[in-house]
């Protein structure tokens, strides 16, 4: 696997992104916005533990998900905020895997009164003004917590509001190195674990080339529709992610030029 750095933007303009990035079809990480944000001084472990307390939340039963969709540990349950956190505060994280708490629509109907509490601290930018809708989610992990390699239908502006967090991306067309499968019909994904990769089973990896982003407090990541991207916790995180609905060619992976190429032809 060959990494680059990704290339970071500050501040730009609706129409400076638009022709740079996305007719691009290029990632790259935002700064000197998130870090306005209420969000990056206010929402510490203990605030939210405080605001939410008694609330709960489904969790992921680990927060490898190399183990919830290739491995054994399917299991979703239930957890106050505050227990949430305190799990992850107290764990020896090199040993112990927690569960997850991610991908936690704020956006839902049944989220309302909680979004309401947190939509003043953060405004996302409108960089695709003739977007057709959006969901907000957060995620909150543990020091080592990581996401397989996987790609998402939509647009994606992901903020590090705490903690310090590591995504690395693929294009489209790198899918064959990362030995992609499907896992429904809304995901594929790679049994590849890019910081143990077993080349032997999974050769192609070798030649994979793509890029490294770090991202801390302030930083927001734009990820393209159909990009591939793991993303791993340096640190302790608390993440937002908005996906942002528009009309493309494209609405599944099946439908992309990339598989189209490759598995159409088998």
């Amino acid at each position: 696997m060959q990494l680059k750095p990704i290339e970071r933007i500050e501040k730009p303009t609706v129409e400076e992104f638009q022709h740079k990035f996305v007719m691009q079809d290029k990632p790259v990480i935002i700064s000197g916005v998130a870090n306005e944000w209420a969000a990056c001084s206010l929402w510490k472990l203990d605030t939210l533990k405080s605001m939410f307390s008694d609330v709960c939340v489904p969790v992921r039963q680990s927060d490898n998900e190399i183990d919830v969709f290739f491995g054994e540990s399917t299991v979703t349950t239930e957890i106050s905020v505050a227990d949430y956190i305190d799990s992850i505060e107290s764990l020896n994280t090199d040993s112990q895997r927690p569960s997850y708490l991610g991908n936690l629509s704020l956006t839902s109907p049944l989220a309302q009164e909680y979004f309401d509490k947190l939509k003043l601290h953060f405004d996302f930018p409108n960089y695709f003004p003739e977007n057709s809708g959006f969901d907000i989610r957060i995620w909150m992990g543990a020091a080592n917590q990581k996401s397989t390699i996987h790609n998402d239908p939509d647009h994606n502006f992901n903020a590090q509001i705490f903690g310090k967090k590591v995504f690395l991306l693929f294009a489209p067309e790198e899918h064959e190195k990362l030995h992609v499968k499907k896992i429904d019909d809304e995901l594929w994904s790679s049994p590849i674990d890019p910081q143990q990769p077993n080349l032997e089973i999974f050769p192609l990896f070798y030649e994979a080339n793509g890029l490294e982003a770090v991202l801390n407090a302030g930083d927001i990541l734009f990820i393209p529709a159909f990009w591939w991207h793991q993303a791993r916790s340096l640190t302790t995180t608390i993440n937002i992610n908005m996906w942002i609905y528009t009309n493309k060619t494209c609405n599944t992976w099946e439908q992309h030029p990339a598989f189209i190429q490759t598995f159409a032809k088998a």
